[in-house]
């Protein structure tokens, strides 16, 4: 693990005074090695993101969408029912090994849970790998669905992780809460990581969807271009398509931004 130890200053965020931040990242061979245990066929993904949970220290659960697939669901508790979720899907379509679309979202989750795990946190960290979300947003319908009106009203932020590591990170700012922008831009400023804006709802769809359709505050990261776009449901959607340092800076990115929100008083 790598100790990471933020200080923002008051002026460049929305923390109540200044504070520091603290979050264990996983090395970059680490996060490589799990990109990488994607390599398998799409009937075992499931599988391996339970697995990848169970040895970053959570015990998952799986929750039915339909059949045997299910949503892998891990949790870290907070000391408060306030709620923050964190999502990938990591169901494919098979023209290549699903590696970006979406892997590299998924596979980030148990990594962020260990990011998290070693500090206690004010909000509940909910970390979801959705099944079949290229069927039509299938594992986060059914997710949105079974929760409690209590349990809507708890969520700060649903964080979405797609198709990471082609380039740098960028946010999906026309669908997203725009506080939970701002947010991002302050902590990417401050740990001087390129971030851009990349609005593709002329493309295709996500698994915040489900979660803004039901008035839940929402963020998606990726990193895709017109140039990344094309890896996309095709034979060249495989590991070498990721890009290994701007993967392992989303993954940064997206850690130290987890443990901003936690700090933010809600």
């Amino acid at each position: 693990m790598l100790r990471q130890l933020i200080l923002f200053p008051l002026l460049l965020t929305q923390l109540p005074a200044a504070e520091a931040i603290h979050v264990d990242l996983v090395k970059p061979e680490g996060i490589q090695a799990r990109l990488e245990r994607g390599v398998v066929d799409s009937k075992f993904r499931q599988a391996t993101i339970h697995k990848l949970f169970e040895e970053a220290g959570c015990a998952p659960e799986e929750h039915p969408v339909f059949r045997k697939v299910a949503n892998v669901i891990c949790r870290l508790p907070g000391e408060s029912d306030s709620t923050i979720i964190v999502g990938g899907h990591f169901d494919f379509a098979e023209k290549g090994q699903g590696i970006l679309d979406d892997w590299s979202g998924t596979a980030l989750l148990p990594s962020l849970y260990e990011a998290l795990k070693s500090e206690p946190r004010r909000h509940t960290f909910i970390f979801v790998a959705f099944a079949e979300e290229e069927l039509g947003l299938l594992g986060s319908k059914q997710y949105v669905k079974e929760m409690s009106q209590e349990e809507r009203s708890n969520v700060k932020a649903f964080v979405n992780l797609e198709c990471l590591g082609a380039g740098s990170t960028k946010v999906w700012a026309h669908r997203a809460t725009p506080a939970l922008v701002s947010q991002l831009v302050a902590v990417a400023n401050s740990l001087q990581i390129p971030l851009g804006e990349g609005n593709v709802e002329k493309i295709g769809d996500d698994d915040s969807h489900p979660f803004l359709s039901a008035q839940m505050p929402v963020i998606t990261l990726h990193s895709l271009t017109q140039e990344t776009l094309k890896i996309m449901h095709s034979p060249q959607d495989r590991v070498k398509a990721i890009h290994t340092e701007e993967y392992y800076s989303s993954y940064k990115l997206a850690a130290i931004y987890l443990g901003f929100l936690d700090r933010l008083n809600y």
